[in-house]
């Protein structure tokens, strides 16, 4: 019998360089890792023929060496389709991709450079943090919350 101050331990099982839970089904243990959403995963376990309600626990090294190959490239062995894929029609190749973890952000990153280097109005908002879309935001998108919770407890002075 468990202590009730000791902490229940999690299994993790790493796929794609994530951590995930390994009491979870595979198709909701799949949507864990970022840029993978249930949609994705629920394909990706239908074109891999897995069943998605098995425990990932209970997937063997092979099975998630073939879930991580088909992640890597879901274009050629998955009949995965385009429109599930999180990056349609690459600016340079014209190609597919579906990227997943660290190759979001790197990919964010090289898009907001290459707007802002445009110094399109898009661009131009991106620098300055503001929003791109015409939203308000007068009372919407505070960035600062300490400065303001300064000037709560001040009263208003500086």
């Amino acid at each position: 019998m468990a202590l009730p101050n000791q902490k229940k331990q999690l299994n993790l099982v790493r796929i794609m360089g994530t951590g995930v839970n390994a009491e979870l089904s595979l198709l909701f243990g799949l949507s864990k890792i970022k840029g993978i959403s249930v949609m994705f995963a629920n394909a990706l376990c239908h074109s891999l023929e897995m069943d998605k309600n098995v425990k990932i626990a209970e997937l063997s090294e092979k099975d998630i060496e073939t879930i991580e190959a088909c992640l890597t490239n879901p274009v050629k062995p998955a009949d995965i389709p385009s429109w599930l894929f999180n990056q349609r029609k690459e600016l340079v190749t014209g190609d597919d991709h579906h990227l997943i973890t660290k190759d979001i952000d790197f990919n964010k990153l090289q898009m907001m450079r290459r707007i802002g280097k445009l110094k399109s109005y898009k661009g131009q908002r991106l620098k300055l943090r503001l929003t791109v879309r015409g939203q308000r935001t007068k009372s919407n998108f505070r960035r600062s919350k300490t400065l303001a919770a300064m000037k709560a407890k001040s009263g208003g002075k500086k």
